[in-house]
């Protein structure tokens, strides 16, 4: 008896709280600025897989998703990483220790970094049949622009007189060239607008150009046509600059 009115009560609680929250929300598709935020990590492919190994990449965006979810984003992504495998730039100035000695006679450290960015427009597309609301679903973007990467040298106290900054650019494998971009993942944007984020896998593809007319360890140019591939994960922070809440609730 007592089992057969714990049911009861449970069902009844049940139909009255699906009752309660069936006013369903018109959650409308809403349009609004967006900024996001956004971290990935990457992994060079093609010909940067070369010369790179594992990225991370921060990016900021500004743009609008309007009213057909559809969103247009003016983006910029800071690249940055410590794993260069083309030590062949400064091969000319190690010791049999692998190190370079400065300008008093003394191994010097030095280090070895990836620098570059991408800048695009972003246009993108929520397909919101599998999402937990109106704003949210699968999100497929792609994109254009343009980017440039380079090897940036650094020198423990700037005692080697070879790496001096006048001279890091005769070094540093200047490459710049433009950039197609491809994104698919999820976006939530939650109803109460303080949890909105998008996770997903990304591709960039650079088609690239050397920019230098020197090269020291070359001993001519770098001109080399390059295509530079990023495959990674990419998840961003999304903040909405909505003026009013958009939802509205009726019943049945």
């Amino acid at each position: 008896m007592f089992h057969t009115n714990r049911f009861l009560i449970t069902f009844i609680f049940y139909i009255l709280w699906t009752n309660c929250f069936s006013q369903k929300n018109k959650d409308p598709v809403t349009s609004f600025p967006t900024i996001r935020v956004s971290l990935a990590v990457q992994s060079p492919k093609g010909d940067f897989e070369e010369d790179f190994g594992l990225n991370s990449n921060i990016g900021i965006s500004v743009g609008w998703k309007n009213g057909k979810n559809k969103t247009f984003e003016l983006c910029y992504n800071f690249i940055h990483s410590s794993n260069v495998k083309n030590r062949s730039i400064v091969s000319h100035l190690l010791n049999d220790q692998g190190w370079i000695i400065n300008q008093y006679g003394e191994e010097n450290l030095f280090l070895l970094y990836h620098r570059g960015g991408l800048l695009s427009l972003d246009f993108g597309k929520v397909f919101n049949r599998y999402g937990t609301n109106s704003n949210s679903g699968i999100f497929i973007r792609g994109g254009v622009g343009a980017m440039y990467h380079r090897i940036r040298i650094e020198n423990q106290e700037n005692l080697i007189p070879q790496l001096s900054k006048k001279y890091l650019k005769y070094y540093d494998r200047l490459t710049a060239g433009i950039i197609l971009k491809q994104y698919v993942g999820y976006q939530h944007m939650s109803k109460n607008r303080l949890v909105n984020f998008t996770i997903g896998m990304e591709i960039v593809e650079g088609f690239n150009k050397g920019m230098r007319d020197y090269q020291i360890d070359l001993m001519g140019p770098y001109l080399d046509q390059k295509r530079d591939i990023y495959l990674g994960i990419r998840t961003e922070w999304i903040f909405l600059v909505l003026r009013k809440n958009p939802k509205e609730f009726y019943y049945n």
